[in-house]
């Protein structure tokens, strides 16, 4: 699509993001974004960055670390080419970054984070153990060749260790011997061979092989005759050690080159989700969302313009309702061009699947086209005028908007006779509006306004200007015309009064019935939107009120449940205690009985004073106050259990199915969870036995609440079934899911008995329970 990008700065924005990506692949794509008119692909675009956006402030971006550039690497394994260690180093990094990329997705859907737009790439990563471990076996991570990594490459390190050791003694023993023919006592290395520095005086007497000498020329330094023959033999072997190295190393890409299509596909999803996090970070940066698309409804709401620090900038409503032309008046300096710019800049934004510095439940669409004609662009070079110059512009802007594109002419119709100027802009501006195109103009001719005023697709807008200060607010007033106010602004600057008074008189003089209208339009507009904006405020304060007191009673709610809670778990302990005592004294009593005469009766009284003790349900409180309809998953408080709700009785009370059982219960003993996806229900009352029912339960990697419903459903199912026993797995971690088994088991009176798995059922991990 065609679209005024440098004009509107867009490039810059593309920097900004670019400074986000982590890796340098990345860093040029993103250079290289350009916006589109598909909205299928733009809101897939938009919604991936938005959901990325949540998993940063949810829990974290995505792991980059690691993520190095092996294009390279992947042509030469294809080709045939040996790859370097490093190379081999870059993808052993590549697939520790792929694991990292694995577990952070699975945290995310462990957090609940809406993910399902990012999913497929994640899916898509092909994790690859064998390659990672096929080079680790060989390259030590320092970037060494392991000894191990062939037979041949160990015994050939090892005789070089064996002749190193045989040289470095002989050397050593000269060190020792001709210590006065040296000119210090170390052992150094010339043209990969190791040398004695000898005093250049008896280098005739020093029996070997001149290699290198110092820059004075009083040192020579020698090969030892002695070390001549070893060093040779060394060589040789340096020589076979290079060689296998060069064969490992070419087994080993050839062992890559059987996975260069994963290879390849992984970096091009990793490059990609560091795109998608580089725009997810520069719109928590901007405060930025996501806009709806629509067909026809712009309406972006505190639109920013994003170049200009997010600390003083002014959010504007920029709302088309039913017109599909702006006309802003304003003085210089006000923020007319900004606005224009603003409008431009974000619609290119939003096609190039960038969300945008807007708050929520903003509109916008999909533009064919994205024109504008904004600033001075004298050319001395082609001989324009700044009025040549706009004309030239409109003119390539009027061969090529079609449909629905967005053109923004700023002083449309300037740098001319002010009568021909504002006669061309109506001109220009009837012949846009003919196209069914979306504008916004910028001017100072007064004309345009009343212009504005007789036509039922075009609007009048303005920027504020504060008189008593004499500074643009920067505020868009869309429906109110602006004024020049030169005169207000004359007269707070000091222009003497009779000045200002005489040029009253003339202005009055040019005022037609019209213009007078269109001033008490204006003032009728300014006063109501004062109001509108009054109102706003004060009702966003008593929202923000309201949150505050629903937040606080939900909390207060919270807080009584967790302190029942805890103060059940204290009653429960000192229960058991109790009990524990009882069943003592039950025991020696019994104990006394055999062994001496007792009264039966005191013994029964006892007994049944122990089994008597239980525990006094606590009264958890409500804590949400949505309304329940049928098929509602919802928590039934009195039982802390889990239900779905089956209908709703005349009564007002609500059937609630949990399991194969029903109960019936008020509203208020029910607590809204959520509301699931429609599926096929069982009718009501009928219990269908499975054709093959489980006898097994997994319930490791489940949450202990959704591991009880689990079990309830799993027992049911058994019970139905007639299942004798079944084996439910929890696993070992923390010992949270074995609890909850065994709190369940106590709890179920249609479990006989249980008892942990056996050495080849599962040990400890699994636990085995039997029905009655």
């Amino acid at each position: 699509m065609l679209a005024d990008l440098k004009k509107l700065e867009f490039e810059k924005i593309l920097l900004k993001i670019k400074n986000y990506a982590v890796t340098d692949l990345a860093k040029p794509v993103v250079l290289a974004i350009e916006p589109m008119s598909d909205q299928a692909e733009i809101e897939r675009l938009l919604t991936e960055t938005s959901q990325a956006k949540n998993m940063i402030e949810r829990y974290d971006a995505t792991p980059m670390t690691g993520v190095l550039n092996i294009k390279e690497a992947i042509k030469k394994a294809e080709i045939g080419s040996v790859l370097s260690i490093e190379e081999f180093l870059r993808i052993t990094s590549h697939q520790e970054a792929i694991a990292r990329s694995i577990a952070f997705i699975k945290k995310v859907h462990q957090l609940e984070i809406p993910s399902g737009a990012l999913d497929e790439y994640y899916e898509r990563l092909v994790s690859l153990p064998k390659v990672k471990e096929a080079i680790e076996t060989v390259i030590d991570p320092k970037g060494e060749i392991y000894d191990s990594a062939s037979s041949k490459l160990a015994q050939l390190r090892k005789k070089i260790k064996i002749t190193e050791e045989r040289i470095e003694g002989k050397m050593n023993q000269l060190v020792r011997s001709e210590a006065n023919k040296l000119t210090d006592s170390i052992i150094t290395i010339r043209n990969n061979r190791l040398v004695l520095p000898v005093r250049s005086e008896f280098k005739n007497s020093f029996q070997g092989v001149v290699h290198d000498s110092s820059a004075s020329g009083e040192t020579v330094f020698m090969e030892p005759m002695s070390c001549f023959i070893l060093n040779n033999e060394l060589q040789g072997i340096l020589a076979q050690e290079k060689a296998e190295v060069e064969r490992i190393l070419r087994e080993l890409t050839e062992r890559i080159a059987e996975d260069v299509e994963p290879l390849r596909s992984n970096l091009e999803i990793l490059t990609y989700l560091d795109i998608v996090f580089a725009k997810a970070k520069h719109a928590i940066e901007y405060r930025s969302h996501q806009p709806e698309l629509t067909k026809s409804t712009i309406d972006l709401k505190c639109a920013r313009h994003p170049l200009i620090s997010q600390d003083i900038v002014v959010g504007n409503d920029i709302n088309f309702r039913t017109f599909r032309h702006i006309v802003i008046t304003g003085p210089n300096t006000g923020g007319k061009t900004v606005a224009l710019k603003t409008l431009g800049l974000l619609s290119i934004m939003v096609q190039s699947g960038i969300l945008i510095p807007v708050d929520e439940e903003s509109k916008t669409i999909v533009f064919s086209g994205i024109f504008a004609d904004i600033g001075d662009e004298q050319s001395i070079e082609q001989s324009l005028s700044t009025f040549s110059s706009h004309i030239s512009n409109i003119t390539y802007i009027i061969k090529h908007a079609k449909t629905n594109a967005l053109v923004l002419l700023d002083e449309i119709g300037s740098g001319t006779d002010p009568k021909e100027g504002a006669s061309l802009a109506i001109s220009i501006i009837n012949h846009l509006r003919n196209k069914n195109l979306y504008a916004m103009f910028s001017t100072h001719y007064p004309e345009l306004k009343t212009y504005a005023f007789d036509l039922d697709d075009t609007v009048n807008a303005s920027v504020e200007f504060d008189i008593e200060t004499l500074r643009p607010t920067y505020r868009l007033r869309i429906g109110v015309p602006g004024t020049s106010n030169a005169l207000q602004i004359a007269k707070r600057l000091g222009l003497h009064t009779s000045i200002i008074e005489a040029a009253e008189k003339v202005s009055i003089s040019f005022d037609t019935d019209i213009s007078h209208l269109i001033r008490k339009l204006e003032t009728q507009s300014l006063e109501l939107e004062n109001t509108i904006q009054t109102h706003k405020s004060e009702i966003s304060v008593l929202h923000e009120k309201q949150d505050h007191l629903d937040d606080l009673y939900v909390e207060e709610k919270i807080r009584q449940n967790k302190l029942m809670d805890q103060l059940e778990r204290e009653k429960r302990k000192e229960m058991e205690a109790l009990e524990s005592d009882a069943k003592r004294i039950i025991r020696e009593l019994d104990e006394l009985k055999k062994s001496a005469s007792f009264k039966e009766h005191e013994l029964a009284r006892l007994k049944h004073e122990s089994k008597s003790i239980h525990f006094e349900d606590n009264q958890y409180q409500k804590v949400k106050s949505t309304k329940i309809s049928e098929g509602d998953r919802v928590l039934l408080i009195p039982y802390q259990r889990n239900g779905i709700v089956n209908k709703r009785l005349s009564d007002g009370k609500y059937e609630v199915l949990m399991g194969t059982l029903s109960v019936t219960l008020e509203e208020s003993d029910l607590e809204f969870i959520e509301t699931p996806e429609k599926e096929k229900q069982p009718s009501g009352g009928t219990v269908t036995r499975t054709s093959q029912a489980k006898v097994e339960l997994d319930l490791r990697g489940m949450r202990y609440l959704e591991a009880v419903d689990e079990i309830d459903k799993f027992v049911d199912t058994c019970l139905i079934n007639n299942l004798e026993f079944s084996y439910i797995i929890h696993g070992y971690g923390t010992g949270a899911l074995k609890k909850a088994v065994e709190e369940y088991i106590k709890k179920n009176n249609q479990i006989k008995n249980s008892r942990p798995g056996g050495p080849n059922e599962g040990g400890k991990g699994v636990t085995v329970i039997y029905f009655k």
